[in-house]
């Protein structure tokens, strides 16, 4: 029950905290990001049509990776990461694969999490795996880390929960679905599966989109985008959220 109760009330502070403050209707991409308590802001219709003009990148990313840190998936553990003071940099600067599980494919929070991870070694599987060998091993693969809040430097807080759910193991909570899902009823998340770095280039973000294309409907990745490659983007079943005004 503490341990419930310690988890919300990190969530709820989370929540309250790093999120960009904003006027007007946000685009569903930035919706989404707010889920995932990733900062975020959506440009304007001028500004994107300006931004496509010049770079043909129909939007653009936030450039806060770190240099050498571009690797696709975070080598060493994060654990060790966080507890060096070493920055990890922001999560709006890395990759963010996250999910809600629907209560009609789970009974608890353990389950939750056991769907989720299983569908998420299946797409990756299918996606990174170069011959029927490296398939097996990816399948045999175990995701290593599961979180309530997206990987990555976004203040003390945050630190601390994550090291919560990395030491204690994430246990998500049931909520109504969030509004940019199209079913409707309970589901469990967000929960963040494994720690993802900055998109190097162009084939990391071909790679991620069809991994996208191979997970549910539930999962929704965050692309922190490549300068002069992809804009920052919502990515759903290989559909491309872009940050822009409505």
């Amino acid at each position: 029950m503490s341990r419930t109760i310690l988890t919300a009330v990190f969530i709820t502070v989370l929540n309250g905290c790093g999120l960009l403050p904003r006027t007007g209707t946000p685009s569903v991409a930035l919706q989404i990001a707010d889920a995932m308590s990733i900062p975020a802001y959506d440009m304007s219709r001028t500004e994107h049509e300006e931004t496509f003009a010049v770079t043909g990148s129909s939007g653009r990313n936030l450039d806060h990776s770190v240099s050498g840190a571009a690797q696709l998936i975070a080598s060493g553990d994060p654990t060790m990461l966080l507890l060096s003071g070493l920055t990890p940099g922001s999560p709006a600067a890395r990759i963010q694969i996250a999910a809600w599980v629907p209560e009609s494919l789970a009974s608890t929070p353990r389950n939750a999490v056991a769907v989720a991870s299983q569908a998420y070694i299946e797409a990756r599987a299918d996606v990174y795996s170069k011959d029927e060998h490296g398939r097996e091993k990816l399948l045999s693969t175990k995701v290593r880390h599961v979180l309530g809040q997206p990987f990555g430097e976004g203040g003390l807080i945050q630190t601390y929960a994550q090291l919560y759910d990395l030491i204690a193991d994430h246990s998500p909570s049931l909520a109504p679905v969030p509004s940019f899902i199209p079913e409707t009823g309970m589901a469990y998340g967000p929960i963040f599966l494994d720690a993802w770095g900055t998109p190097a280039n162009a084939e990391d973000i071909r790679l991620i989109t069809e991994m996208s294309k191979a997970l549910p409907s539930w999962f929704y990745i965050y692309n922190p985008g490549l300068q002069g490659v992809a804009a920052r983007s919502i990515l759903n079943q290989g559909q491309k959220l872009l940050f822009v005004e409505p």
